[in-house]
């Protein structure tokens, strides 16, 4: 998953309504991208997404509120957008657990393999005393 630029660091580096819109807009691009790779089953790395979304926050606030409040669409179409890819993360989730289950169903205990090896071989156990001399 490509990361967004991050918003300003520090108040002195501020930036437009139009800036921190398109920074919006690929943030949600980038969480769209996510959501497409989690559902393709792909491992997608989220770290960073939460300081890029504070980080935007914190920028819209900074805003004169008539500025801000220009910026509620693109801020709650990030809102929106991590709907589904919660959803695509839980179904990939369950699916891993589905696979796991299934291979793990396959496989005989080891505990319960040792036992039947020692049993084909003929032999009880450590401390075996039946057939010393």
């Amino acid at each position: 998953m490509t990361r967004p630029p991050s918003p300003p660091r520090s108040p002195q580096d501020a930036f437009s309504v139009a800036e921190l819109t398109e920074r919006a807009a690929r943030l949600g691009a980038a969480l769209e991208e996510a959501r497409a790779e989690a559902e393709a089953g792909v491992l997608i790395d989220l770290a960073g997404l939460e300081d890029s979304v504070a980080q935007l926050c914190a920028a819209a606030e900074g805003m004169p509120r008539s500025d801000a409040r220009t910026l509620l669409g693109p801020l709650g179409d990030l809102v929106a957008a991590l709907d589904p890819l919660a959803a695509s993360l839980t179904d990939q989730q369950a699916k891993r657990e589905q696979s796991l289950a299934a291979a793990l169903a396959g496989r005989d205990d080891p505990h319960t393999a040792r036992q039947r090896a020692a049993a084909a071989y003929g032999r009880s156990g450590p401390g075996r005393t039946d057939d010393l001399p």
